[in-house]
């Protein structure tokens, strides 16, 4: 209905130079996923179906690329990995995620406040960039496998040089299989794959020496043992076929075994103080998480698949982003319920004492809307401003400055126009100012103001009571129209910024502010109505491409001194179109 207009004035983010991407750096994403395999796409899937704004950005390095197939996934046992994530991008954009294609190259906290919030920098394929805003992350970048420094076995890797039975161990059955020693490792991987062969080799490669146990376990389960270290793997006719040793013997197998040395892709949240350590296992570096919720040691980072567990099989990968991402909404469900508990306690006497010291006869406009405990209606906001004083700075809002100075002036209509801040500052550029308010002493503060600050421009403007839920403005009747911070629920909100659109002449221009949804996770002391809330895409999508420009469609930061302990961040919703000749 009518808004906390004109917050005082601060100097405005400057304007980014205009390129692609020009607005989405000032976008603030629910979640932003670093990585596009199976444990970063489930957890976007999650996400998304979460109703949350998510986008994922893959750098299309998958950890299994070589691998014929995808195994031990029920419905799915023989995909190709390609091809899983090909249906797992489609799946998660089916839902409004929304797919980067690029590598993360550091990622910053920016939240304020105590609040969590993050700049994640990307580098594009064309050797562009940009930059994304989160309020949390999913990072799911995975891990490097380097083999030991044998001839000839990196290019089979994924065939016929495999590392995990579970994965490829019924693809090699039955073949006379040599695992390659890399350390205390390869004698559990030997014994796993005798499970699918009764062949089986174990090369000591001067990289372990198994002692009196371990050589009793496996020579009573039929494996041999050969000495030496190994120099290259034998292919014939596109198959192995047999594992040369560094004197020139060459023992005949079908398939090799080798466990990897592992480093976590982890560079990218080394800034968040997220380093990478030794895993237990002595096979190389992770990155530690939760084991079941895949929380990370940084507030707001939760970490899924090999990053944090080697051992983890496509499936498992993908379940440990479902986990991450469905802990990620709860995070953000909280933040979000806490704010709303806040808004209500912070203004619940003052909504009690508004409503009980309220006039027996509100203005037959009144349309009352309760939210969070908190009745906004005439008797509300006529209440706000009846007291003594100004409640708010006088000075117009700082998203009306940006937008509208280079304009031309002409028929303005400024809705819920308060204490007359933006309306002054249009007539006195020229504008002709129709301004509204559904509070008679608004409107009553708002004319006095204009007279004393400047008689000449007061004249220009024409102050009606009005409640915009059921008013409708006449059409195309303004060159710009002006919303800033209504108090309007979403019920309201769609039908009232449509006819603000409709009252816009051919060539002019709509302006709308609000509070970002973001803002729940600020320390401001302020309102804090999730209902109230919305974001970019919401308003865009009210506007008909066909018959409207979008010009400005951004989310802006600016500082207010409102926190509960100083100075916070808030966001605004910015959204400008013209409209069609």
């Amino acid at each position: 209905m009518t808004h906390d207009t004109t917050h005082p004035r601060t100097d405005s983010p400057e304007t980014e130079n205009a390129h692609e991407h020009e607005h989405e750096h000032a976008i603030e994403h629910d979640a932003v996923v670093i990585g596009g395999g199976a444990a970063g796409l489930s957890a976007a899937l999650t996400l998304a179906r979460a109703r949350r704004d998510v986008v994922v950005v893959d750098a299309g390095e998958p950890r299994n690329a070589p691998a014929d197939g995808v195994h031990g996934f029920l419905g799915l046992d023989g995909i190709a990995p390609l091809e899983l994530l090909r249906r797992g991008r489609a799946e998660v954009e089916s839902y409004g995620g929304v797919i980067v294609s690029g590598t993360a190259t550091d990622v910053r906290r920016t939240g304020r406040g105590g609040a969590p919030g993050f700049t994640v920098e990307v580098a594009t394929p064309d050797g562009g960039h940009r930059t994304l805003r989160a309020r949390r992350l999913v990072v799911s970048t995975g891990l490097v496998d380097a083999l030991p420094p044998v001839d000839g076995l990196s290019a089979r890797w994924g065939r016929d040089v495999v590392h995990c039975p579970y994965c490829h161990g019924w693809e090699v059955r039955d073949r006379a299989i040599g695992v390659i020693g890399t350390g205390p490792m390869s004698i559990h991987q030997t014994l796993l794959f005798r499970q699918w062969s009764d062949d089986v080799t174990l090369f000591a490669n001067d990289r372990l020496a198994p002692d009196d146990a371990d050589r009793a376990r496996l020579e009573a389960r039929g494996v041999r043992i050969v000495e030496g270290p190994v120099a290259s793997v034998r292919v014939e006719d596109d198959r192995l076929t047999g594992v040369v040793l560094a004197d020139g013997t060459t023992v005949p197998v079908g398939a090799v075994a080798v466990a990897t040395t592992v480093a976590a892709r982890s560079d990218v949240l080394v800034s968040l103080g997220l380093d990478a350590e030794p895993h237990p296992s002595g096979m190389g570096t992770i990155v530690v998480a939760d084991p079941v919720t895949g929380q990370s040691a940084e507030p707001g980072v939760w970490l899924a698949g090999n990053l944090t567990n080697p051992g983890h099989q496509v499936v498992m990968a993908a379940a440990s982003g479902v986990m991450a991402g469905a802990a990620l909404n709860m995070d953000l469900v909280s933040a979000e319920t806490r704010a709303a508990v806040e808004a209500v306690e912070t203004w619940g006497a003052d909504a009690t004492r508004r409503s009980a010291s309220a006039p027996e006869t509100a203005p037959p406009s009144q349309s009352p809307h309760t939210t969070g405990g908190e009745l906004f209606d005439a008797a509300y906001w006529e209440d706000r401003y009846g007291t003594e004083g100004w409640a708010w700075s006088g000075d117009p809002n700082a998203a009306l400055v940006d937008e509208v100075a280079a304009l031309t002036p002409g028929r303005a209509l400024d809705i819920g126009s308060g204490e007359g801040g933006d309306a002054i500052w249009l007539a006195r550029r020229g504008w002709t100012v129709t301004g509204t308010d559904i509070a008679v002493n608004a409107l009553d503060k708002a004319r006095a103001r204009a007279e004393e600050v400047d008689a000449e421009a007061a004249g220009r403007i024409t102050w009606e009571q009005h409640d915009i839920t059921g008013w409708t403005p006449p059409r195309a009747s303004y060159d710009l129209v002006t919303s800033h911070f209504m108090h309007l629920p979403a019920a309201d909100r769609d039908q009232v910024f449509r006819g603000l659109g409709e009252a816009v002449a051919p060539g002019g221009s709509v302006l709308i502010v609000g509070h970002d949804l973001s803002d729940l996770d600020s320390d401001a002391h302020r309102l804090h109505h999730p209902e109230l809330m919305f974001g970019v895409d919401e308003l865009v999508a009210l506007f008909d491409p066909v018959e409207w420009t979008i010009v400005t469609a951004e989310t802006r930061e600016r500082e207010t001194a409102a926190g509960h302990e100083g100075p916070a961040t808030v966001r605004d919703v910015v959204v400008r179109a013209v409209r069609a000749l």
